[in-house]
């Protein structure tokens, strides 16, 4: 029995274990299931048909068609001077056209696909990387709030135990009736400031499970992170340097340059309709006829005999192929072609001019980042040193409290500057992650 209860708590406990999500498992599992990946992914897919498309458009194509018709009631032949019978026929025909020269056209499409593909791939790439700093922020805060809430109950059970004593030196006509009415009031608030915390972290969690889409986890929860592990994941270069390598590898400026070089293409492609067209057609058709009531047979006169002039003999002896060449120059259309390219040369300008300003603007939210990143840290460093002298001053202010030797208004406003320095020391160190994740998205 003893050994199954072992047991029990052990599967318990590693249960529970299994469900606090790391930031990277956070990540990777909205990168997999969030709606706009998702709906990138198929996009994707997509475009990759065009692919296919614009290869095939270098093969020749093949069509069959076949027809049957239906003669009925007697008529003349005017031509012949015979009257004709009711009758029916068949016609059947294979054709196809190769294209041998459009003004390159088939080899801008086949570029152009290739370049939308490429596109569609770093578009997914910047989904990914603003939902990981959507996520980080979302899980940061649920770090935050769960910090605050350490807090709140360690300020709450401060101010219970202080509540305890002042009742019994009350009781004891030791402390006087507004000392404790004081610190009651302070208890009560401290209960409230906890009762808003742990709110504000079911809140926060429920928005992270939100984006995740996890809302059927009923325990689900996450690891904590320390500052070290943020640093040594984005060390601090030089703006220049994650400038010049933003340049390369950032997916909004490589999606515009992306854009920029199929607007290219696109000129080249309404370019070709100035050109003329060459086209080999080739066909194969043959037919069959046949009178109602009538057999299938055709009067032999070199053998005076009649032979058989059926489906597949009609078919055989009617067969025709064709062979040929045709040239398509085109003169004048209404400036359509004209004016298509003069569309596309003012859609690359456009392009140009965006991308420019996404690399300036680009230039500048690194360096804000980076500055944000310093000053988060200083912060940090001074609100630590905050923290710790803060600290042992409410430790004193707590004994001199216990002698008597404080008043109750020295002794809370020494645990508020105390909370306050908590408060701001958690905020600062949670601050200065996210902006190194900030700083990190403009690094990739």
């Amino acid at each position: 029995m003893k050994h199954l209860l072992l047991v029990i708590i052990l599967t318990s406990n590693l249960l529970t274990a299994q469900e606090k999500w790391s930031l990277e498992d956070c990540v990777s599992h909205a990168k997999e299931h969030n709606i706009d990946i998702v709906k990138q992914q198929f996009q994707n897919n997509l475009i990759t048909e065009d692919i296919t498309i614009a290869k095939g458009n270098y093969f020749p194509d093949l069509n069959f068609s076949g027809s049957q018709g239906f003669s009925l009631g007697n008529s003349f032949n005017v031509s012949t001077g015979v009257g004709q019978q009711e009758s029916k026929f068949n016609s059947f025909s294979l054709s196809s056209s190769l294209n041998l020269f459009n003004g390159f056209k088939n080899r801008y499409n086949l570029q152009k696909a290739k370049l939308n593909t490429e596109k569609g791939a770093i578009d997914l790439n910047k989904l990914g990387l603003d939902l990981s700093l959507n996520i980080a922020n979302n899980y940061l805060q649920v770090l935050f709030n769960k910090e605050i809430v350490s807090v709140a109950k360690e300020q709450e059970a401060i101010s219970q135990q202080e509540v305890n004593r002042l009742q019994k030196l009350f009781q004891s006509a030791l402390k006087s009736k507004s000392d404790l009415l004081e610190m009651e009031s302070t208890y009560a608030l401290d209960q409230k400031e906890l009762l808003i915390a742990k709110n504000n972290l079911e809140n926060s969690l429920i928005n992270l499970k939100e984006l995740l889409d996890v809302k059927s986890i009923d325990n689900f929860d996450i690891k904590g992170i320390l500052v070290d592990e943020f640093e040594d994941s984005t060390p601090l270069s030089n703006v220049n340097d994650i400038y010049s390598k933003a340049l390369e590898s950032n997916p909004l400026l490589k999606s515009t340059q992306l854009s920029k070089d199929i607007n290219e293409k696109e000129i080249q492609i309404a370019k070709t309709n100035f050109y003329p067209s060459l086209n080999f057609n080739y066909s194969y058709s043959s037919n069959y006829y046949h009178l109602q009531g009538s057999t299938d047979e055709v009067f032999n006169q070199q053998t005076n005999q009649n032979e058989n002039n059926g489906f597949l003999t009609q078919l055989e002896n009617n067969k025709t192929h064709y062979l040929g060449f045709s040239l398509t120059v085109p003169i004048f259309n209404r400036f359509h072609t004209q004016s298509s390219v003069d569309k596309s040369k003012i859609a690359l300008e456009i392009t140009q001019i965006e991308l420019d300003n996404q690399k300036k603007e680009l230039g500048h939210k690194i360096k804000i980042a980076h500055n944000d990143v310093l000053t988060a840290k200083a912060t940090l460093n001074a609100t630590q040193s905050a923290v710790i002298s803060q600290e042992e001053a409410f430790t004193i202010a707590q004994k001199k409290n216990k002698k008597g030797l404080i008043s109750s208004y020295e002794f809370l406003e020494s645990k508020s500057k105390y909370i306050q320095t908590q408060s701001e020391l958690i905020k600062a160190k949670y601050d200065y992650m996210f902006k190194i994740k900030v700083l990190e998205y403009y690094s990739n």
